[in-house]
């Protein structure tokens, strides 16, 4: 059978093991490693130092004596489905970890097909694009050049377990096991295309999460009528702190704008050709405002007992977590004389934004081999609009970090109908080949 068939025989089988994040067991762990193991990378597991969480998986591919060292970074863990019965490409019913493929709006076998058909196959799967795909062509395409004796970088593999809830333990892996994650430089491949187009970003926005109550003090919620102006009602003063918030978070990043005149002047030539000049400001998102008693069908004349919401603050390269934090703990405290009666409580919980500079060799290095390797001249963008673990290696571990978005724009992860359109998949395989048998001038 041709490689291409080979290579997508290996991409069926890692979908199909079913890594939902929070959700893998033990179990599905040497599921992981022992595919990893029968295509010739042993993983060894780095547990959580205090035991709980998912492990990392880590390996190493040997390079050429004195060579440098290169990290790979993928996550094996991936989103919950959703609904199942959303799962539907061409009118067509699919299985989140059954791969379903299709070639010209057709399922398809695409082991009936040729070779240079494979890249017009979509497969449609969780983790397909979200990140099974990606790091499994990052680590095909280095093993390649090892094996063809091309490779001019030892490179090391870590695998997280736990990207798809906000890595929250990656940081205390990362320094129980500083020496396996010695690295020179990190190459990692999340997330879409700009336009389908050769991507290469040069950090990621941090994030913050808020969880916010508003508390009456009553035992249970009360009739609106007979405690009307008796009970005070906790869903305007939580939804007030929220407007305060917002309103000090989008102060905080008008005065701060260092990294904002950085980056348009850095990245000026591509700003008509991406999205992330959005990026570069903090945002306040409010995911989740509920109250006490909620019914999206019933109508309940009620006073609630609590409110309660999730926020998510994005951090740049300006808005440090403790800042961030420093404004939500300020705002809560001032609301708390303004309503008598309401108590307020907030958790936060966050990680930091990363950032690179394309002052490194490895900016030039690396758009250079994207034009040879790309099907278009490729774009460079200084930060995402989502969060990754980059932090972890640039400001723990100190090694700076580039990102390879390899999967088409539209790809949905995250959602139903999660899809990996293959010549992309292909493409990455030869791209990593190419990282892994040259070194920045």
């Amino acid at each position: 059978m041709a490689q291409g068939h080979d290579r997508l025989l290996l991409l069926d089988r890692y979908l199909r093991i079913a890594t939902i994040s929070r959700q893998v067991t033990p179990a599905m762990v040497e599921d992981v490693r022992a595919f990893w193991r029968d295509i010739g990378l042993h993983l060894d597991v780095l547990p959580v130092p205090d035991g709980s969480g998912t492990p990392a998986l880590w390996g190493e591919i040997p390079g050429p004596k004195g060579a440098p060292t290169l990290l790979l970074y993928g996550h094996y863990d991936v989103q919950p489905i959703g609904d199942l019965e959303r799962w539907r490409w061409q009118d067509v019913a699919c299985k989140p970890f059954e791969p379903t493929y299709f070639h010209a709006g057709r399922p398809v076998d695409p082991r009936t097909l040729d070779e240079r058909a494979l890249g017009d196959v979509t497969v449609v799967a969780r983790g397909g694009a979200d990140n099974k795909g990606q790091h499994l062509a990052n680590v095909l395409g280095a093993l390649d050049a090892a094996r063809a004796g091309r490779a001019q970088w030892t490179v090391r593999v870590i695998l997280d377990g736990e990207e798809e809830h906000g890595s929250p333990n990656l940081d205390a892996i990362a320094r129980a096991h500083r020496d396996r994650l010695r690295a020179e430089l990190l190459i990692g491949s999340d997330g879409p295309k700009q336009k389908n187009e050769p991507t290469l970003v040069m950090g990621v926005r941090g994030l913050l999460g808020v969880e916010l109550v508003a508390d009456n003090g009553k035992p249970a919620s009360l009739h609106s009528g007979n405690y009307g102006n008796i009970v005070p009602n906790p869903v305007l003063p939580l939804a007030r702190v929220i407007a305060d918030i917002d309103e000090r978070v989008r102060a905080w990043g008008e005065s701060h704008d260092a990294f904002r005149r950085e980056a348009r002047e850095l990245f000026a030539k591509w700003e008509d050709r991406a999205v992330w000049t959005p990026f570069l400001r903090p945002t306040v998102n409010v995911n989740h405002f509920m109250t006490d008693g909620a019914s999206p069908t019933a109508r309940r004349t009620i006073i609630p007992r609590t409110a309660n919401a999730r926020l998510d603050i994005r951090l740049t390269r300006d808005t440090p977590v403790e800042a961030m934090v420093e404004i939500v703990e300020r705002v809560v405290a001032e609301h708390k004389d303004r309503t008598p009666g309401i108590t307020f409580t907030v958790r936060t919980a966050g990680q930091p934004a990363s950032y690179t500079s394309p002052d490194r060799p490895e900016f030039g290095w690396l758009l250079r081999l994207l034009a040879e390797h790309g099907d278009a001249d490729p774009v460079a963008l200084p930060t995402l609009g989502g969060t990754l673990p980059l932090w972890v290696f640039t400001e723990t571990l100190g090694i700076p970090a580039l990102w390879i978005p390899a999967a088409n724009s539209d790809n949905q992860q995250h959602d139903v109908n999660e899809h990996y359109v293959l010549k992309h998949f292909f493409g990455q395989m030869k791209l990593y080949a190419a990282i892994v048998s040259s070194r920045p001038a």
